[in-house]
């Protein structure tokens, strides 16, 4: 899975402060209550932002020690997936979900 941390907000957010105004609902023509949408507002810290993408950078693209482990299994004949685990994770690749990991 790969993180895209090249879009995120700049705009800062007053801290404790709200976009809704805490005022009645505006009503119609008839004096009945409208409904207002929500909103959602989204601000970064970009700092936190950057520590965190340094430290999804500074991870392996693969688990070397996890693949090694695997292959002397295999290699040994000790590694068995039951059916059941394999349609899970086919099923979980097609939607992707995440299947239980074997463990071995």
């Amino acid at each position: 899975m790969r993180v895209d941390l090249t879009n995120y907000g700049t705009e800062s957010v007053d801290k404790g402060k709200s976009d809704r105004a805490h005022t009645a609902p505006p009503n119609d023509e008839q004096g009945n209550t409208t409904s207002v949408p929500d909103k959602a507002h989204f601000s970064f810290d970009q700092a936190r932002v950057q520590a965190l993408k340094n430290q999804v950078l500074a991870q392996p693209e693969v688990r070397q020690q996890r693949v090694d482990l695997l292959r002397q299994s295999l290699g040994k004949g000790e590694y068995s997936v039951t059916d059941t685990q394999v349609a899970d994770a086919i099923i979980a690749d097609l939607t992707n979900g995440s299947a239980a990991q074997p463990t071995g």
